[in-house]
């Protein structure tokens, strides 16, 4: 332990940590700072100044000592004990004025009371350390016992003054009796570690008597008991009541392996150390490999020291709150001594190589493991949200459950005490690597456990309690202006909202439009208090998370954002009784269109200017106006029918009775062509419809869920890019409908279908139900249909070579002529039409080639600002202040360095991750150590 004299030790525990408390603090108030009053301000730049003091007068004594070769001085560490306790404690008592309650702590990137015990403790326990090296002289014969006997004598002492004492404490100023009560249990924490540093300390010492002699008996509880038992208590099994069934006190440390390790780690500590070298090596080898078990839960317990004798006092077992710095210390103790005794008989590179390569395996196979969950999790999301159509998946459910059920573990913070669900450290490295420190909604989650298990873990409620009613649209109005150069239209829809409700408050307007092809929102303003606020073009996920945030605390958010194919969201929140607020939408259109708003008609752009659309074409992409749409050729196709069957777990006992419906439908209602047929259950195998199709269903095995949304897009995809004068008629056939996995309409693969957006739903009972592909997909539209085949389309740009078929109606049509192609950044505009051409072509590309959209969607929303056009990516969203901004472009720049896939934390704050750094920190600073050869002890 004298090796702690060294001052490179300084660097590692006071430096390195308060400059990443900085970067942590810096962080959060470069978002919050627009917020703070001048009194704010000032108790930041005081506790900021003097923290920066302190650091560097910390780091300046540090250089001198190495300069010097000086060892730490003992008046550093009592100055260093006595400063730093008091700027902790002085943080604490003035810390509401440093984060006023009013600033929204969804703001927060964490608890920052909470990171200056975390990160200034290796400071404080680091100086402990040093007055006990001083105070004990290694020539001298410590009584260990009397170290402990004084260290259990102080619980012993408080819980003697709160049952007799403290009760009859009374003084005039309750403000000092708090304090006083503070400052006397501060010191006794001190007094209390420090005796039982000293007495592991002077027990490390001996080379013989007692306590060397019988140390098996001192060894085995604390290298074993203790750790098995801190682990059982903490999970609740001896205190039901103390704790959840589902939660530790501390964390979640139910995992087998660290009982296997505490046992493995135990018996490591407690075999004796011999003579023999060859056994000896593996010994050290086995120790180097457990310290990193040991240093873990030194790490977990450290900031909760100074609440180590409070817990003795309130409860028994609060003294295994101990146990992992006792054992970090003996840990260490015997890694020295193997150390001591190797480097006679081997090399000190290869010791050195040995210990490093030994420390780095659990957290190396840690790391493994998460890196395999990831690629798993990631498989699975390609598989569900940006597929290859035309590639066959194979998903490790095995691997896919356990990460599933972390990440579930991870959100819950139902009977949070201190972690809650998480396993501090781990929980944090998980999401860092597995999820981009972001997470998955518990729809997404939900939806993946029902796809390839059939069992939801969540019970998804409405996260928001929509208050619409009353609230319409009292006057609208229009105005529009034409672009001869560029030949389109921009207009501006201006809204005043009224909330008729006199005795209701916090009312929300809510409600969709729909837009018409070649049509797209351009701008967007809200009127906030007195002034008009224009709206933030943001990525989707990041402006919807931090409106569902603002929305929690009643402020003014404005949203617009994409629904499905061209239908947008637009919300106001939040009308107090009768108030009355504007707003506007800008939009840019080819052609004079009408839209219909809450039953009010917009009409956008002049109808009799006699100005004619044409077609518009690029290389990639065509805009097919009303009036060519009106001189091209109609012409039939042949449909055949495509049946989807429901091959879900717990099923199989309607094999037999497939094969009676599907023949019997066939027999009453024949088409010419062929027919197909898909087994869908989380996967989907599509046949032709022959005469040896029952022997592949026999053949199949029920299981999963009835993925139904994937098996239609499959259809549709292939029915889009393989155009062909024929063309499906989709017969899902299942016992219910309700049960198949559809979690969104088909709107954005309306070009695949210009015939009908109408499917079928043929049940066990042979009843044909039709349903809609654009309109909730589930809700039945007639339950006695009858197969409707025949519908004419348009052929474009002629029958004898047609690119596409274009539905027939009184509305222009986009068609894509590269399925897949890239688009020149020259060619974004901000505000123009052909931009907005450009990035809508794109959107339906991705919606045909998903996995592309995987790779791309990032420099697809950096067009969509480029452009000022709103796309399925981007999202409209107008701020109250620029605190809020701020936050909104933090949540933005997370959500673009991770997987599109991912979320944001539905919750109010995301969970911390300092315990992270800190993690690494130690894990870097021990490698670079043992390759400068500085010893540990």
């Amino acid at each position: 332990m004298r090796n702690l004299l060294n001052p490179k030790w300084l660097l590692a525990i006071n430096t390195l940590p308060i400059l990443l408390l900085f970067l942590l603090f810096w962080g959060d108030y470069s978002i919050i700072k627009t917020l703070l009053t001048e009194d704010n301000l000032a108790y930041w730049k005081g506790f900021g100044l003097i923290l920066f003091a302190l650091s560097i007068l910390n780091f300046g004594y540090t250089l001198l000592c190495i300069i010097k070769a000086l060892k730490v001085s003992i008046y550093y560490a009592i100055i260093s004990l006595i400063v730093y306790t008091i700027f902790i404690f002085l943080y604490n008592v003035h810390s509401r004025h440093i984060i006023p309650s009013d600033i929204p702590r969804w703001m927060l990137s964490g608890d920052l009371l909470l990171y200056v015990g975390t990160f200034l403790m290796p400071t404080l326990i680091h100086a402990l350390f040093i007055i006990v090296i001083k105070l004990t002289s290694a020539n001298k014969n410590h009584k260990a016992w009397k170290n402990f006997l004084s260290a259990v004598a102080v619980p012993i002492v408080w819980y003697i003054f709160f049952q007799v004492i403290a009760p009859l404490w009374q003084t005039v100023d309750s403000r000092f009796s708090e304090h006083a009560f503070i400052i006397l249990m501060i010191i006794g924490v001190i007094i209390f570690l420090f005796f039982l540093i000293r007495g592991i300390y002077i027990l490390s010492l001996q080379k013989d008597g007692k306590w060397k002699k019988y140390q098996l008996f001192w060894k085995i509880p604390i290298a074993i008991i203790f750790p098995l038992l801190g682990l059982v208590v903490n999970r609740g099994y001896l205190f039901r009541g103390f704790t959840g069934n589902d939660t530790g006190i501390f964390g979640d440390f139910s995992s087998p392996w660290f009982f296997v390790l505490a046992c493995i780690n135990g018996i490591l500590i407690c075999l004796p150390n011999t003579k023999h070298k060859r056994y000896r090596i593996l010994l050290y080898a086995g120790r180097s490999i457990t310290l990193t078990y040991t240093l873990y839960f030194f790490m977990v317990f450290l900031p909760f020291l100074p609440f180590s004798i409070i817990a003795i006092i309130a409860v028994g077992t609060g003294f295994l709150m101990l146990t992992p710095l006792v054992l970090f210390v003996i840990h260490l103790q015997e890694l020295t001594s193997d150390f001591s005794f190797l480097k006679q008989h081997f090399s000190k590179p290869l010791l050195f190589g040995i210990s490093i390569f030994g420390f780095l395996i659990i957290p190396l196979s840690i790391i493994g493991a998460y890196q395999k969950d990831r690629h798993v999790l990631h498989e699975t999301l390609d598989y569900i949200y940006h597929p290859d159509y035309s590639k066959d998946y194979n998903i490790d459910k095995k691997s896919l459950q356990k990460t599933l059920h972390v990440i579930t573990s991870n959100k819950d913070r139902r009977n949070d005490f201190i972690f809650g669900n998480q396993t501090p450290y781990l929980s944090p490295l998980f999401n860092w690597i597995v999820l981009d420190n972001l997470t998955l909604s518990d729809a997404k989650i939900n939806t993946i456990e029902r796809i390839f298990f059939n069992t939801p873990s969540f019970g998804i409620r409405r996260s928001e309690n929509l208050v619409n009613e009353g609230v319409g649209i009292s006057n609208i109005s229009s105005n529009s202006t034409y672009n001869k150069e560029a030949n389109y239209w921009t207009s501006w829809i201006d809204i005043e909202i009224t909330n008729a409700n006199s005795d209701r408050f916090q009312s929300e307007y809510a409600t969709t439009i729909d837009l018409p092809e070649g049509c797209w929102i351009s701008d967007y303003y809200l009127n906030i208090g007195d002034r008009k606020e224009m709206g933030i073009l943001a990525e989707k996920k990041s402006a919807m998370w931090v409106f569902s945030q603002i929305r929690n605390v009643r402020r003014d958010p404005g949203l617009l954002h994409y629904l499905t194919g061209n239908k947008v969201s637009f919300r106001v929140f939040p009308f107090a009784k009768n108030e009355v607020r504007k707003t506007g939408i800008q939009l840019v259109h080819k052609e004079p269109v009408t839209l219909d708003i809450d039953a009010h008609e917009v009409i956008l752009g002049n109808a009799n200017s006699q100005i004619e659309s044409e077609t518009i074409q690029s290389d990639h992409i065509a805009y097919v106006s009303v009036s060519d749409k009106e001189r091209l050729e109609h012409t039939k196709r042949n449909p055949y029918y495509h049946f989807v069957i429901d091959m879900s777990q717990d099923k199989d006992s309607l094999r037999s009775h497939y094969e009676d419906l599907i023949t019997q439908f066939l027999e009453k209602q024949p088409l010419a062509s062929q027919p197909k047929i898909s087994f869908t259950n989380s996967f989907t195998n599509t046949i032709p419809l022959d005469n040896v199709w029952k022997n592949t269903l026999n053949g199949m095995a029920f299981e999963g869920g009835f993925y139904l949304e994937r098996a239609v897009k499959k259809i549709l995809f292939n029915a889009h890019t393989e155009p062909s004068n024929s063309y499906p008629v989709i017969i899902v056939v299942s016992d219910d409908i309700q049960n198949s996995i559809i979690e969104k309409d088909f709107k954005d693969f309306k070009m695949a279908f210009p015939e009908s957006d109408i499917f079928y739903h043929l049940n066990t009972s042979g009843q044909l139900a039709s349903h809609s592909l654009t309109h909730t997909p589930k809700r039945a539209i007639d339950g006695h249909a009858i197969v409707d085949v025949h519908h004419a389309v348009l052929a474009w740009p002629n029958t004898k070579e047609p690119l596409a078929y274009l539905t027939d109606n009184n509305a222009p049509s986009i068609v894509l002529k590269s399925p897949i192609f890239d688009i020149i950044e020259k060619d974004i505009q901000s505000k123009n039409w052909n931009s907005g051409l450009l990035l809508q072509g794109k959107w339906i590309s991705h919606t045909l080639y998903p996995k592309i959209a995987e790779d791309e969607w990032n420099q697809q929303v950096k067009y969509s600002f480029m452009s000022q056009i709103m796309t399925p990516l981007t999202s409209y969203i107008a701020l109250e202040n620029e605190a809020q901004k701020a936050i909104l472009l933090k949540k933005q720049k997370e959500v673009l360095s991770g997987k599109k896939s991912f979320d944001l934390n539905e919750d109010t704050q995301r969970m911390s991750e300092p315990s992270l750094f800190i993690l690494l920190i130690l894990i870097g600073m021990f490698i670079l150590i043992k390759r400068k050869g500085i010893k540990l002890l």
